[in-house]
């Protein structure tokens, strides 16, 4: 799958999320929805839903995750787009080995920049770097390449 298909399945994970998020409803009513916003293929569908699934199973340890990286910010106060775009690069970065960190990242700092506020992507970069080298993901901050929109 190529970069761009990725990035259609991670911002259709984003979207079902979302609209998931702010109906309190199921990802079978809110799907359809979701579906007619977009084209993709069964493919980045496929992606989409993995990583959509992986997000829901890991939702508290992301959140704990989270939490600890934004020091300074409760949970409650971090936009709630912003912490499913966090949510989806850190499951990628946690469980798909096939993506390279600074591309699950790049890819999230991206998405911010698009569907997010003005300074997310800043917010988005700084979480997923600090996980990164927590991780040893990525070497150190010397070593780190931040990215940008």
């Amino acid at each position: 799958m190529s970069v761009t298909s990725q990035r259609s399945a991670r911002v259709f994970a984003m979207q079902l999320l979302y609209a998931m998020n702010i109906t309190a409803a199921t990802v079978a009513q809110c799907i359809d929805g979701v579906l007619k916003s977009q084209e993709i293929t069964d493919e980045m569908k496929r992606y989409g839903m993995t990583l959509v699934d992986l997000v829901q199973e890991h939702s508290g340890e992301l959140d704990e995750e989270i939490s600890k990286l934004s020091i300074g910010w409760d949970l409650a106060r971090i936009a709630k787009l912003d912490r499913l775009i966090l949510q989806v690069a850190m499951v990628e970065l946690l469980y798909r080995k096939d993506i390279p960190t600074k591309v699950a990242i790049q890819e999230a700092v991206q998405i911010a920049n698009k569907y997010s506020t003005e300074e997310s992507f800043r917010f988005i970069n700084g979480i997923l770097n600090q996980f990164a080298r927590n991780r040893n993901m990525i070497l150190n901050k010397e070593n780190s390449e931040e990215c940008v929109p």
